[in-house]
């Protein structure tokens, strides 16, 4: 089960293309190119990003998105709460129910409880640095 889709996956790719990439603006199509990602769709994740104040940008001449931000300031849980209601999935229910809780638990609720806590921590612990730097290794 992933916990944020597509606009939270584009928006983490390219903040890391634009991180790895600082010595000038990074131009939308670019990243669309080199990432994959649907041109028109990403651009308005970066608007959001720059709405969002994670991005910066300027139009014409010259312009592009690059960071506002350090990496080291940025985490995942912040760049998926831009494009989702991530607190839904992290307090639902595991199999359904409406009425699930610690007092009224379904047959999975501790089990998923500490699932759903570990994924938010590694959410909100997980930096754009972290990621740069695990990209980093990836690639050698």
């Amino acid at each position: 089960m992933l916990f944020y889709g597509k606009p939270s996956q584009y928006a983490i790719r390219a903040l890391i293309y634009i991180a790895k990439n600082q010595k000038g603006p990074s131009l939308a199509k670019d990243i669309a190119r080199e990432e994959k990602l649907p041109k028109h769709f990403l651009s308005k994740i970066l608007k959001e990003l720059v709405g969002a104040r994670i991005l910066d940008s300027r139009l014409g001449p010259g312009g592009g998105f690059w960071m506002k931000k350090k990496p080291s300031r940025i985490t995942l849980l912040q760049v998926v709460k831009i494009f989702e209601d991530i607190d839904t999935p992290l307090k639902t229910c595991a199999i359904g129910w409406t009425r699930c809780s610690d007092t009224t638990p379904c047959s999975l609720h501790h089990d998923f409880k500490q699932v759903r806590q570990k994924i938010g921590d590694y959410l909100e612990g997980t930096t754009l640095e972290s990621l740069l730097a695990a990209e980093k290794d990836r690639v050698g």
